[in-house]
């Protein structure tokens, strides 16, 4: 990809690291203070270099987001399913680090002329941590439980018709109606492989046929993996993982100097990536994510109800200005719902530039004065930065904004996906095309389009990329002009690694956080 060249033509000249975030989510690439060292253990063509790796060394890894059981199924928020999916539990499929569908569980699959049937050729020979044979029986169970979830949007796999076992390595899933995205989704949390022993306890324990074993979970302090030595693919690069949840970027920041973790994923110390580039012995990587920080509007308040005054507020805002308080300035402004990486985007940052009289204006136009609203910010940096210059920003124009912290996940997840109680609320939706959520009248934001589930299932009917791209694009239109919500910027995705290790994710896909890769040199 031309960006990516551009990317590392930037690294390779010594540019610093705050002029690569600088440049276009697209163009994401892998910067350090290396020079024309390679990053990370990799070669300048992204391959592992030979390092001495240490099969026997634990890994401790810096995190924000915490989980706030183990059970994805019944809980939201992406926090559970990046740390366990691809490490413990599989799917038929997965997401490459390029964002492509490849074969997991299913070794390999056919899809019929219509779109509406897929058959399987599944793995042999593998198990569940608890040593359950994984077949035929295992995929119709887990895809038929579907109904049975109450998070992470089940709707977006409401198409599966029926699973047929045709032996026991091949299964059939029949789809009520074509669906351009149903691999992908199978790809991501949706198509997670259970045991039917397991799912009682799925929120406390995790039983999977993944690289790693769970090992045990400390409320929002540490989960730590095992290597699975059973393991049907290749084995994991070491012999332990944990993750270790931090509230503050900084404390993770002195951590990772300090020798607390080896590594941070997802770093929100924007502040100090450029010490950090002077720093030898800790190596900086940029990749995309597919992160949308948005401020949701609840349609149920009278006003928020109203076309007119969703775009007053949307004017209101000074997008740049959130971004320097909640990034120090990195990431890519949004104007609508999908990000760069999407094969949809459309940039719309022109649509509602930042004015404070038109937005005044169209509050008149409306017949809306002294409007109080109630803002639920979960507890995490980047959500309270960008929530007081939004409070400011809408004062301007006479709305008395009150915040409201809240506790994430626990708090933030329950008031405002589960019971819907807010008049706006804040957060990064790290999940892939999370835009498909807008198809569904349910899901916490609220919004309720005839004319967008319309376009949402054209494109699910489409034949090939171009067809669903239209489609999309289309469907991204229309939600700009009815603004449900304020998109605010995409959050690059920053990874740090003290040296010596190796492995680590570059692009934050939205689905598991693959570790297995992960090598530490001796």
């Amino acid at each position: 990809m031309k960006e990516t060249h551009t990317m590392k033509k930037l690294f390779q000249s010594g540019t610093p690291l705050a002029a690569c975030l600088a440049v276009s989510a697209l163009a994401l690439s892998a910067c350090g203070a290396g020079g024309d060292d390679p990053v990370n253990g990799e070669d300048e063509g992204g391959e592992a270099t030979s390092t001495g790796e240490n099969s026997d060394a634990n890994i401790s890894i810096g995190m924000f987001a915490v989980p706030a059981n183990l059970d994805f199924t019944t809980t939201g928020g992406a926090a559970v399913f990046e740390a366990l999916l691809y490490n413990v539990y599989e799917g038929l499929v997965q997401l490459d680090a390029e964002g492509e569908i490849q074969p997991l569980l299913a070794e390999s699959w056919e899809i019929s002329d219509d779109g509406q049937e897929f058959t399987f050729q599944l793995q042999e020979g593998v198990t569940f941590h608890d040593g359950t044979e994984f077949d035929a029986d295992i995929v119709k169970f887990s895809l038929e439980r579907l109904d049975e979830w109450s998070a992470n949007t089940p709707e977006a796999l409401a198409a599966i018709d029926s699973v047929e076992i045709v032996d026991d390595y091949e299964v059939t899933v029949a789809l009520s109606e074509p669906d351009y995205n149903a691999l992908f989704w199978l790809a991501g949390p949706l198509g997670a492989m259970f045991s039917p022993d397991s799912v009682d306890d799925l929120a406390t324990d995790a039983n999977g046929t993944g690289p790693f074993e769970f090992v045990t979970y400390e409320n929002a302090v540490r989960m730590e993996f095992a290597r699975n030595d059973d393991y049907w693919g290749d084995p994991a690069g070491v012999a332990g993982v944990e993750l270790v949840y931090y509230e503050d970027a900084s404390a993770a920041a002195n951590a990772i100097r300090t020798g607390g973790v080896d590594a941070i994923l997802r770093s929100e110390a924007f502040d100090q990536f450029e010490s950090f580039e002077a720093e030898e012995e800790i190596e900086v990587r940029v990749g995309s994510s597919q992160g949308v920080v948005v401020m949701s509007m609840n349609p149920d308040h009278e006003a928020l109800a109203q076309d007119e005054v969703r775009e007053a507020l949307h004017r209101a805002i000074d997008k740049e200005s959130v971004m320097a308080a909640a990034t120090a300035g990195y990431g890519e402004i949004l104007g609508g719902p999908s990000v760069p990486t999407d094969p949809y985007y459309i940039d719309f940052t022109g649509t509602y530039d930042y004015d404070p009289d038109a937005a005044q204006d169209l509050l008149d136009s409306a017949d809306v004065d002294d409007l109080s609203l109630t803002f639920n910010v979960p507890n995490r940096a980047y959500a309270e930065a960008s929530a007081q210059v939004i409070q400011d920003n809408l004062s301007e124009i006479g709305v008395d904004v009150t915040l409201q912290t809240q506790e994430f996940p626990a708090v933030w997840v329950e008031e405002n996906m589960v019971n819907q109680d807010f008049d706006l609320t804040i957060i990064n939706h790290v999940e892939p095309r999370n835009m498909n959520n807008y198809a569904f009248p349910e899901y916490y934001w609220g919004y309720d389009s005839e004319e967008a589930r319309d376009l949402f299932a054209e494109a699910a009917a489409a034949t090939d990329d171009d067809e669903y791209a239209s489609s999309m694009e289309e469907l991204t239109e229309l939600l700009v002009e009815d603004t449900p919500g304020v998109w605010l910027y995409n959050p690059p995705n920053v990874g740090l690694a003290t040296e010596g290790v190796s492995g680590l994710p570059l692009n934050d896909l939205g689905v598991g956080i693959d570790l297995s890769d992960v090598t530490v040199s001796e």
